[in-house]
């Protein structure tokens, strides 16, 4: 298994970098089965051999939870690992998800900081990262497929074959005994929403429900009228008139709610839709869509086939 997981790391590296169009590295220099200590190749092609000891801190919850259930221990994190209840045991909080506080950082003495390549926040850190000789890598995680070669490179450093198996290999077979049941010829259409507390847009699959939905055959509606990406019209909403609606909430989920209520469902034309008057307007909860499920993938598949092929899968 140990030498399956090396194999696993150097083919999705190859392919997670070439989906981002960077130019992957000469196979003798990836990883091999025999290399004593392993590399991590993160998503700007940064390339960092790392040892199972090395002191590791994280700044995005979601990431922190990929290196604990690789089996690795953690010395920084940011807030939103403690709200979400992360057993982080003794790690000091070096910030918030959107503002790393480098003094505290450093005070974590690490030897390599996980980041994300979506936040802003987190890209504007590296200058100061290299000037203070710290190890980083930035990883994207929208498919369970990224999800997969992240722990590939994870278990790998910290040596846990068991636990790639049980977090990714027993959760991908869940995964496909799901889509085997999919129809092949779904042909019904969607509307998925982001909602904050100031404010809704639309959204196609640059996030994990629009994958999902677009593995299972729905036409996202703002792919044919890009407009919505822009401008949520109510008036084109009620000319396409989607078969479901989903909505994704940011922040504080209470809030965004409260949002779809005073600006959407009050609305006797949202009322009106084919969606709510069929009873497929759905929030999604936030722990298997907003943050990524890790180890739970398999039950957001499971939850929007629940609803939208409850003649399968009931």
């Amino acid at each position: 298994m140990k030498r399956l997981i090396s194999l696993l790391l150097c083919l999705t590296v190859v392919f997670t970098m070439a989906a981002c169009g960077a130019e992957p590295a000469a196979p003798a220099e990836t990883l091999s089965a025999d290399s004593d200590i392993p590399e991590l190749i993160d998503i700007l092609a940064n390339r960092t051999k790392l040892s199972k000891d090395a002191r590791v801190a994280c700044g995005y919850a979601s990431f922190a939870q990929c290196w604990l259930l690789s089996g690795g221990a953690l010395v920084g994190v940011t807030q939103d690992a403690l709200d979400r209840g992360l057993a982080v045991g003794d790690a000091s909080v070096i910030g918030t998800v959107k503002s790393i506080d480098l003094e505290k950082l450093a005070a974590s003495s690490p030897d390599y900081v996980i980041l994300s390549a979506d936040l802003s926040a987190h890209s504007e850190l590296q200058s100061a990262l290299d000037t203070m000789g710290i190890a980083y890598g930035y990883y994207r995680v929208d498919t369970f497929e990224d999800y997969k070669a992240m722990m590939a490179q994870f278990c790998a450093v910290n040596e846990r074959d068991d636990l790639y198996r049980e977090n990714v290999l027993e959760v991908e077979q869940r995964i496909e005994s799901i889509r085997e049941r999919i129809p092949a010829d779904c042909d019904q259409s969607v509307l998925l929403l982001r909602a904050y507390s100031t404010g809704i847009k639309a959204k196609t699959d640059d996030n994990l429900a629009g994958q999902i939905l677009k593995e299972y055959g729905l036409q996202n509606i703002a792919e044919e009228s890009p407009s919505l990406l822009e401008d949520l019209s109510m008036e084109q909403v009620i000319l396409t008139d989607p078969d479901y609606i989903f909505v994704l909430t940011m922040g504080d989920e209470q809030a965004a709610a409260e949002y779809m209520r005073s600006h959407l469902e009050n609305d006797p034309a949202w009322q009106g839709l084919s969606a709510v008057r069929d009873g497929h307007y759905h929030i999604l909860p936030q722990d298997l869509f907003h943050y990524k499920p890790n180890q739970r993938w398999d039950e957001s598949y499971e939850y929007l086939a629940n609803i939208i092929f409850p003649e399968i899968f009931e």
